[in-house]
């Protein structure tokens, strides 16, 4: 079993990087996490202190909510409890990662010696922005103002000059004017290995630089057949004056698979495989006729071993390579896009403990022979590289290009099915450019009208979705026609926290409305506003998730139908992930005393469900922010209102002041029944005072369990 991963898999990982990742958040004022119980390790890089960018950054617009950062670093490092690590599908509350990080490794020389050189983002954390406010995680979509991908935005003759990064990189006196917008949630950052932390539990030697300058995009879209995966691409920048020879790029994975939230020892009972395999596809090409695609997947994965505490958890998750700079002659590079490397082993002893083992690792048994484990056997808590090379050498201010994805499937052939589908998006195909000529290009995926801005307000017993006409006015980015053909408004309900968003099962469709048809819901406004639906099928102080999502007519996606010949529009569908926002519906603050009241009460209610479950209406479910997940909740509370419980006997057993009834979310306050000596209440009649500058005014309450 993995040292690092016991008492809730914290241990050496977390007394080895916390000190280094998580003192940049305490001083950026993001909070602490865990309680520092190594204070030998050392400080914060100097200077680094505020711009690591880790907490509450994630994927969350497609059924995979993958945890991002500006390090090099997928997944949580089980030190970000506010956000999902890896879950999928979205609402199941089951994770598939706990960390994964880039690795880049060579041959350099100093003074006419070679010295092998490896950066690891995980575990070893080698990975910073520079010390500048502007180097955090942006995000942004297809559609976004200035992101027009092969387009000039600025007029200055020039298409997507200027990245997404907070600078001005075309020295035009503009900040991101014109860059390339790819998918409905794309996430760019900018990171270096200059850093010289020395993370000692996970490495014997000090950190030597490559001196590398790494820029990260990750995509995700919300198409059905495209929304199992994020891709990744890195474009690696050699800031040395001299060469990076024999050159290795690799992801290292160590994918904790089960719902770790719930069931902490999820980790031990994972398998790890991998996979080379060819799938042919019958598709229709642009022209109409029916063609065969060959797609070549290699990936390695690793899914959950039947039985254990975490139950039978199905699913996998897979790391493959999409695309990477080649050289036909295989002089400079690999002549093919492929896995050189694939390696897993289990935790602990076996973790690489320096540059040369990490080389060793990512270079396999030979620089030309693939070198590739064989699947497990039994399980245990795993890890596993893939790796791509070697590639000869990356010339000073040479920049090495590579794309990845992390794929999830259930079945198996549902995980080479969703593969498939990540290799054909990165694949590309042709695509509007300037003056309107088709450009091949990658990463080419379905785009639905983005979505518009949208409002909630929350009112007694009602919900009012206001929006604007933004998604009419935003050309198809893919061939530059205005396409919009009409809203959708979705509703989930029935959220209880048993994830950080509602499962898909839980939304529904409350309203489709045609373009024809806006008139019915204009108000005559400008902007938010201009469109108006209200929800009164609501109960006060219970949550709901709402959004407003745009479609298309399928002009820009015409697919000839192989039998008759004639052309059919294909229309694209914005998924509520785009735009879902949380709400309460809420009475106002009460201006007059004897007016508030406990809700359930008595708790847990009297219904059949409630006697069956033990949980009462507005219970949440048990999660680790708050374990038992139960929860009462006072509505129509005074504003600067002190709210006291006491037994019978005239005990205190808790009390909050409340400054305003509601959050912005117009989420009543609420008490989760423990007392303030953190024990939950007994069954029995308790007395509820609330004072505030109305008066007091007493209730009572009934707790039946």
């Amino acid at each position: 079993m993995d040292g690092s991963k016991t008492a809730s898999r914290v241990g050496a990982l977390r007394t080895a990087a916390i000190a280094i990742l998580f003192g940049a958040l305490l001083a950026s004022g993001a909070g602490a996490y865990f309680e520092m119980d190594r204070p030998d390790r050392p400080p914060p890089p100097e200077g680094m202190l505020g711009f690591v960018k880790f907490r509450g950054i994630y994927h969350n617009v497609n059924k995979m909510l993958l945890h991002s950062s500006n390090l090099g670093m997928l997944g949580d490092y089980n030190a970000d409890p506010t956000s999902p690590s890896c879950e999928w599908p979205a609402g199941s509350g089951v994770e598939y990662l706990f960390a994964a990080g880039l690795w880049v490794g060579g041959v350099v020389y100093e003074g006419g010696r070679p010295d092998t050189l490896v950066t690891a983002a995980v575990y070893q954390l080698e990975f910073y922005p520079k010390p500048d406010p502007r180097d955090i995680v942006y995000t942004t979509f297809e559609g976004q103002p200035g992101g027009n991908r092969l387009q000039d935005d600025d007029a200055d003759n020039l298409v997507d000059e200027d990245p997404l990064d907070g600078y001005d990189n075309d020295g035009d006196g503009k900040i991101d004017e014109d860059f390339a917008a790819i998918s409905q949630q794309m996430f760019t950052s900018v990171f270096y290995d200059s850093s010289t932390s020395f993370n000692k539990t996970r490495t014997e030697d000090f950190h030597v630089p490559l001196r590398l300058k790494v820029r990260q995009e990750s995509y995700a879209w919300t198409s059905p057949a495209i929304e199992d995966f994020i891709g990744i691409e890195f474009k690696v920048t050699n800031d040395r004056e001299e060469a990076i020879e024999k050159a290795y790029i690799a992801f290292m994975v160590d994918a904790d698979v089960g719902p770790v939230r719930q069931v902490p020892q999820s980790y031990v009972d994972d398998m790890a495989a991998y996979i080379d395999t060819t799938v042919v596809r019958k598709e229709i090409s642009p022209e109409g006729a029916e063609i065969s695609v060959d797609y070549h997947i290699t990936m390695g994965y690793m899914y959950d071993y039947p039985g254990g505490e975490d139950g039978d958890v199905p699913g996998y998750i897979g790391v493959m390579f999409l695309g990477h700079t080649t050289d036909p002659r295989g002089a400079l590079a690999p002549p093919e896009v492929g896995i050189h490397m694939f390696k897993r082993w289990s935790s602990g002893e076996q973790d690489p403990k320096n540059d040369k083992e990490r080389y060793r690792y990512m270079r396999g048994l030979s620089d030309t022979e693939k070198t590739i484990d064989p699947p497990t056997t039994k399980a245990a808590d795993y890890r596993f590289l893939v790796s791509a090379g070697p590639f000869a050498t990356i010339p000073p201010g040479s920049t090495l290009v590579f794309q990845v994805a992390f794929v999830c499937g259930d079945p198996f052939s549902d995980l080479i099915e969703n593969a498939t589908n990540a290799q054909k998006v990165y694949n590309g195909g042709p695509m509007a450019g300037p003056g309107g000529q088709q450009v091949f290009v990658n990463w080419l995926g379905s785009s639905p009208p983005p979505p518009p801005k949208q409002r909630l307000i929350a009112g007694d017993g009602k919900i009012i979705i206001e929006w604007d006409n933004y998604s009419e006015t935003i050309p198809d980015p893919l061939q530059r026609v205005y396409d919009f053909d009409g809203y959708r408004i979705w509703k989930a309900k029935g959220w209880r926290h048993e994830s950080e968003v509602p499962s898909a099962g839980q939304w529904q469709l409350l309203l489709d409305v045609s373009k024809d048809d806006l008139p019915l819901i204009e108000t005559g406004l400008n902007g938010i506003g201009m469109y108006r639906y209200v929800d009164t099928d609501v109960h006060n102080g219970i949550p709901y998730w709402y959004a407003v999502t745009a479609y298309d007519d399928g002009s820009a996606e015409m697919v000839r139908n192989p039998v008759t010949g004639e052309l059919t529009p294909v229309p694209r569908y914005g998924s509520y992930s785009q735009s879902m926002q949380l709400v309460y519906p809420r009475g106002t603050p009460a201006r007059v005393t004897g007016k508030v009241r406990i809700v359930p009460n008595p708790y847990p209610g009297m219904g059949e469900s409630a006697r069956q479950t033990g949980h009462a209406i507005g219970d949440l479910a048990e999660y680790e922010r708050d374990p038992s997940g139960r929860r009462v909740r006072f509505f129509n509370l005074p504003r600067q209102a002190t709210v006291r419980v006491y037994s019978l006997a005239g005990d205190l057993v808790w009390s909050k002041y409340f400054e305003d009834p509601t959050d912005p979310n117009g989420e009543p306050p609420g008490w989760n029944l423990v007392s303030r000596n953190d024990q939950e209440i007994v069954s029995g009649i308790y007395i509820i005072q609330v004072e505030s500058p109305l008066g007091t005014e007493i209730n009572k309450f009934v707790v039946v369990r």
